[in-house]
């Protein structure tokens, strides 16, 4: 089987595994960003690093939502911020959570824990974006 099939099965195990919609299923705007790995390391190499970018981006977003708002309104979203941070970490322990990773779920361990955190990232970084700038004339935030 050549590598770039060993990739996309892998992909689809990750999907079915993480209880995710499947990579080819990203809206047209998110390409899969790691569409040129052949060798399951350089999936695994490739996704941390959009799961570290995608961790970056919702911090930036959140960062400068934190200096719009008002400081009751910052610190309300400080706790939700940190709590949702608890929950992600707590998601993908239970998603990910067996005593050995590596033998339960194979060698795409690493690539699908940092496909989950990459998605969880882009949802909550929609939501912040949304709070940063909610729609014109609308009466509910999000």
């Amino acid at each position: 089987m050549p590598k770039e099939t060993l990739v996309v099965v892998s992909l689809a195990v990750c999907a079915v595994v993480v209880g995710q919609r499947p990579l080819w299923a990203l809206q047209e705007e998110e390409p899969d960003p790691c569409a040129a790995a052949t060798r399951q390391s350089d999936a695994n190499t490739c996704w941390a690093r959009e799961a570290e970018r995608a961790d970056e981006e919702m911090k930036q977003v959140y960062l400068a939502l934190l200096q719009k708002m008002p400081s009751q309104l910052a610190a309300n979203l400080k706790k939700a911020q940190k709590l949702w941070l608890e929950f992600r970490d707590a998601h993908v322990a239970t998603l990910y959570g067996a005593r050995n990773p590596l033998t339960t779920y194979g060698p795409e361990y690493a690539m699908c824990l940092s496909i989950a955190r990459w998605e969880l990232a882009h949802a909550r970084t929609r939501e912040l974006r949304r709070l940063l700038r909610p729609e014109e004339g609308g009466v509910c935030p999000l």
